[in-house]
């Protein structure tokens, strides 16, 4: 098994032949693979996994290894330990597994779907498996039969060595001792050839060989007695594992072991072939990672059913995420949009992506201001009375890796602190609830998590996407709140005389008021040294009328 990493430079002579897959040239005489995924070579009977480019940490493999030494992992390679060579396996599968679900939610449809701007090639045609496949397919298969495994050996066992009486006294002579007979060679109650174990056996020995090649964890069931790897590699170099598969079938009338029976005698077939050079190269890969990383993060928070135009914007942009959620201000929904990236560690979200984001936006409050007049339902962005528009929230979200802590369970989500005026867009400077003023923020977020909470969501579900929704909001609220001091004004007046306050001081208060659904009349004042920047404008209400509001 040989492990690379994506648009990491290699010498030439360092990477194996890769048929089909055309390396980048770069100066002084390297190369780089713009690929990320998985290569069979049938004809070597060798396994390739290229890993994607956020796993580079300070120039190494997770901060640790030099990627060079992941060309070789097997028992020889003594500076990977057995754990390491197990956690390779397991994310390799990872990412072939998140590959395989993004091809499927995004079927080929013609020149603009997903799939072909992602750049995905292979072999693995609709209803075909490819011997990853196989493997996975087996290794999950003994995680969910722990149980059955264990009542089939404790059915199997029982009585086996309960003494048959009847037989003993009849073939046998007892010894007698104080008038008492003693039987000495007791004769037992022997058992068929249990075919159910036969085939248990084998699916345990077959799991010993793969964790052997494949450097994967598996559990050990001690109810039944395994073939030693070698002798496993002698099966499938002979041809004879399918040859005893064969011999066996027929004998199995449980649904399960069925079942295990066609997922063994698959594997050594395909198995079989390729030691034979007989089986054809396979291969999952995609040259556009980003595609799949931004699947990745949709699936747990964007939202399924969307008006059209929204996602797919007029003017020929596409959001990544948008969902609609609770509002900043008052009780209704709002629109929240999302970008994700797919960087390297050094890499920053930039002043480009940051100006395409705030166009998105500015695009998605267009298209609700053109339901409005056309008098059609919509989302409220903004308010008649004081011509002041909703907060739309804005965020990126990139994935990181832990080198210290390469858990799949913790998602590690972190806001990334920036400075305001690199991460906000406004044509004017206290001025919340004007339509130019929009505010950005990023987040970090564990790849690992990503990953497996996207693959794992494929037939479960998952409610990631609540807490991840919950967690942007909260912080878009806080980032605000760390802005402006709110206020309600005049919360026991009429909705006439909040009316009359408002025409009266229109010029003053456009674009720092905003009221909400249950007309809640809302001030919003930049700070200034933890003081509002325009202490004027307090001075139009008396401290009576008005009270903090707390954003919710």
């Amino acid at each position: 098994m040989k492990v690379l990493i994506e648009d990491y430079h290699y010498d030439p002579t360092d990477l194996p032949e890769l048929k089909g897959i055309d390396p980048t040239e770069l100066s002084g005489g390297q190369i780089k693979l713009p690929y990320v995924g998985y290569y069979h070579n049938g004809r070597a009977d060798e396994t390739i996994f290229i890993l994607p480019k956020v796993f580079i940490i300070g120039g190494k493999a997770f901060g640790r290894y030099e990627p060079e030494l992941l060309l070789h992992i097997d028992k020889e390679n003594e500076q990977l330990t057995d754990a390491d060579q197990a956690f390779l396996f397991e994310l390799s599968a990872w990412i072939y597994q998140a590959i395989a679900l993004f091809c499927e939610r995004h079927p080929e449809n013609g020149i603009t779907s997903h799939r072909e701007l992602a750049g995905v090639i292979g072999h693995r045609r609709d209803g075909e498996t490819t011997l990853l496949d196989l493997i996975l397919a087996l290794i999950r298969f003994g995680k969910e039969h722990q149980s059955l495994f264990t009542y089939i050996a404790t059915i199997a066992h029982s009585g086996r060595h309960k003494i048959h009486w009847t037989k003993t006294m009849r073939t046998t002579s007892p010894v007698l001792q104080d008038g008492k007979p003693y039987y000495l060679k007791c004769k037992t109650k022997e058992k068929a050839i249990n075919y159910d174990e036969e085939l248990i056996c084998l699916f345990y020995s077959t799991l010993d060989y793969l964790k052997q090649s494949y450097h994967f964890v598996a559990k050990r069931n001690l109810n039944y007695e395994t073939e030693r790897p070698h002798r496993i590699k002698n099966l499938i170099e002979s041809g004879k594992g399918t040859r005893r598969l064969r011999q066996i079938r027929g004998k199995y009338f449980t649904d399960e072991l069925v079942q295990l029976w066609h997922l063994l005698y698959a594997f050594y077939e395909r198995a079989e072939e390729a030691a034979q050079g007989k089986a054809h190269d396979e291969r999952l890969l995609v040259r556009n990672f980003n595609t799949v990383f931004e699947d990745m993060i949709d699936s747990l928070i964007g939202e399924k059913s969307l008006p059209s135009g929204l996602k797919e914007q007029k003017d020929g942009k596409i959001i990544d995420h948008i969902y609609q959620d609770k509002s900043l201000i008052g009780d209704g929904n709002i629109y929240f949009i999302g970008d994700s990236k797919y960087y390297k560690e050094e890499s920053i979200v930039g002043q480009h992506s940051r100006y395409k984001q705030f166009t998105y936006a500015k695009n998605v409050i267009q298209y609700h201001i053109d339901l409005f007049h056309k008098n059609a339902q919509t989302l409220r962005y903004r308010d008649e009375l004081t011509e002041g528009y909703n907060p739309t929230p804005n965020f990126f979200i990139r994935g990181i890796i832990d080198e210290k802590d390469l858990s799949y369970s913790d998602h590690k989500l972190t806001r990334y602190q920036e400075d305001e005026k690199k991460c906000s867009n406004k044509h004017f400077e206290n001025r919340l609830f004007d339509r130019d003023t929009l505010l950005v923020l990023t987040y970090e977020i564990n790849f690992l998590y990503v990953l497996s909470a996207y693959v794992l969501s494929h037939g479960y579900g998952s409610s990631t996407d609540s807490f991840l929704r919950e967690r942007f909001r909260e912080d878009v609220i806080q980032a605000f709140e760390e802005l402006y001091c709110f206020y309600e004004l005049w919360p026991e007046a009429s909705a006439e005389e909040k009316k009359d306050f408002v025409e009266k001081h229109f010029k003053r208060l456009l674009g720092k008021i905003y009221q909400t659904e249950d007309e809640a009349l809302i001030l919003a004042l930049k700070k200034q040294d933890d003081t509002v920047m325009d202490k004027s404008i307090l001075d139009l209400i008396p401290e009576s009328q008005r009270k903090d509001y707390p954003l919710s």
